[in-house]
C-alpha cells in the first residue's frame, strides 16, 4: 500500500518551494521595473471613480502638500 503521508509531504514541500520561487521572481522583476529610469506609475480608476484633483495628466508627480505643524512645532 502506498505511503500517502510521505507522498503528501513530498508534494506539499515541492509546491511550497515552487510558490517561493515564483514570489522571488515576481519581486525581482518588480524591483527591476521600479529601478528603471522610464518608470511612470499610472493609477487605474474604478468604474465611476473620478480623477483626484491633485493628480496630473502630464506624467509629473503632483505637488507635495505641506503637513500642518505638529503640536511640538507650534
Amino acid at each position: 500500500m502506498p505511503d500517502y503521508q510521505k507522498m503528501y509531504h513530498s508534494l506539499f514541500n515541492d509546491v511550497t518551494d515552487a510558490i517561493s520561487k515564483l514570489q522571488q521572481a515576481q519581486q525581482k522583476t518588480e524591483e527591476m521595473y521600479m529601478d528603471s529610469k522610464e518608470t511612470v506609475l499610472t493609477p487605474f480608476l474604478k468604474k465611476g471613480e473620478k480623477k483626484r484633483p491633485d493628480s496630473r495628466s502630464d506624467g509629473k508627480p503632483a505637488p507635495v502638500k505641506k503637513k500642518p505643524p505638529s503640536h511640538d512645532e507650534r
